[in-house]
């Protein structure tokens, strides 16, 4: 579909436990995703997280949902028919009109910007002064939320338990709900997300080049207060770099070994 955003998990039958439980509870978040409009899970019919449970995760949290598995709709090809049909019912709204609303309602997710120093910190803290809600990636601290839980409603600044590489940090902060992205931009961390615009802000003078189609700046290009104003930008419709790359990946956390 022109609109739709396929988003694939590559570890089907082999994960237990805790990775399991991690496993479904990302799919939940993004499928569930204030960012989208409606979602239909599609699965092999055999998975150790089955499409079904996603599915009803999901549909409890939001009504415009659907479940189509591989197996029982008869075939790879039937079960794309089936998902786009169920798709279609609840096309995306096309021309509404949009509303204003406050900065207390946008929520930022902060991946790994040690490289961005002091400035970076300003930022966040900017933002937060503005009234806006932060979920900030951490490894090892007491009282973080587990990795891609759901936001507090109560919390206008929580840690969460990050993943070992940035894109799996992304992907967790995704899933817990933040509708918006920050994270640095270097020669090993640049992209998006499939369905939360991320937003690169590099740092080492010698990437300007490399990269630039790759951030949306540079760190000293703006100061703390006109990145929050950048942010907000985003919020109401200014494309990311990444986004008009159509760069984007999903990548989960795993706790144990994938046999």
């Amino acid at each position: 579909m022109p609109d739709g955003v396929a988003i694939e998990h590559p570890i089907g039958c082999a994960q237990i436990g805790s990775d399991r439980d991690q496993t479904k509870r990302v799919l939940v978040g993004v499928g569930a995703h204030p960012n989208v409009r409606t979602t239909a899970v599609i699965g092999l019919g055999c998975e150790g997280v089955p499409a079904a449970e996603v599915f009803e995760e999901v549909q409890g949290r939001r009504s415009m949902a659907s479940v189509v598995t591989i197996q029982a709709a008869g075939g790879t090809k039937e079960a794309a028919t089936a998902a786009r049909a169920s798709l279609e019912q609840d096309p995306p709204l096309r021309g509404a009109t949009r509303q204003e609303v406050s900065i207390h309602h946008l929520v930022l997710g902060v991946g790994p910007i040690e490289g961005l120093g002091s400035k970076g910190r300003e930022v966040v803290d900017a933002f937060l002064r503005r009234g806006g809600k932060v979920v900030q990636s951490s490894i090892g601290e007491a009282g973080a939320m587990p990795y891609a839980a759901r936001i507090p409603d109560d919390a206008d600044r929580v840690m969460m338990e990050a993943g070992e590489g940035s894109n799996q940090v992304m992907t967790g902060l995704a899933a817990s709900g933040v509708q918006i992205l920050l994270a640095e931009c270097d020669r090993y961390h640049v992209g998006g997300h499939p369905v939360v615009p991320v937003i690169r802000i590099g740092y080492d003078p010698t990437i300007r080049t490399a990269l630039q189609d790759d951030m949306d700046g540079m760190m000293n290009d703006r100061d703390a207060e006109a990145w929050v104003d950048w942010i907000l930008d985003v919020a109401s419709g200014e494309a990311t770099m990444a986004e008009m790359l159509g760069s984007a990946v999903f990548a989960i956390a795993r706790i144990g070994p994938t046999l």
